[in-house]
């Protein structure tokens, strides 16, 4: 009983501390933060750049305009574009000017847009002939049977989209004006 009266005194006084530091501290703040599994499979997977990033992203050590200004490196901890603090969560989601001028989507929708051309490229190509098929018959003729040749070119699959005809292109791109309208009716965005 005692040394449980003593574990809860030593784990407020801990986090009291914790809460007054602002970078050793931030774990205090992750009660509603979204949990991510990283195994240590992932973790040996990943580039060192990248176990950096997000490590450093985690605690707020990266080097926005107002952690500079902690660290005596810079003298103005706005932001170039919308005037506002520069924060690690304000850089990676929450400037609104970033926002509005789409830079936070930007490099997506390049991908996007290269799949869907391609897609659309594929689509209007006329399907391949369906594959003809063989009658193969046992030395003396005492069996026969039907089946395709395995080792002819022209009667493999080259793609996923072969011999489909049914399939429509849609993608979330301002240009394209044909896209589900789950995804043209969503209010969410990135957040950190």
């Amino acid at each position: 009983m005692v040394i449980n009266e003593v574990r809860q005194r030593e784990d407020v006084r801990i986090i009291q501390k914790a809460v007054q530091q602002p970078q050793q501290g931030q774990w205090t703040n992750w009660d509603s933060a979204i949990q991510r599994s990283l195994t240590w499979k992932d973790i040996w997977q990943m580039a060192p750049l990248r176990i950096s990033f997000l490590i450093r992203s985690v605690y707020d050590l990266l080097p926005s305009n107002a952690n500079l200004v902690r660290w005596g490196k810079k003298d103005d901890p706005t932001c170039r574009l919308c005037h506002g603090r520069q924060t690690t969560e304000h850089v990676l989601s929450s400037c609104k000017v970033a926002l509005s001028q789409g830079r936070y989507t930007w490099r997506h929708n390049r991908v996007l847009q290269d799949f869907a051309s391609v897609i659309s490229t594929a689509k209007g190509q006329s399907n391949p002939p369906s594959p003809s098929f063989t009658i193969f018959t046992t030395e003396g003729g005492a069996r026969k049977w039907c089946g395709r040749s395995s080792n002819t070119a022209s009667n493999q699959r080259k793609g996923l989209l072969d011999g489909c005809v049914d399939w429509e292109v849609s993608a979330d791109l301002l240009e394209w004006n044909k896209h589900p309208e789950v995804i043209r009716r969503t209010t969410l965005r990135l957040t950190l």
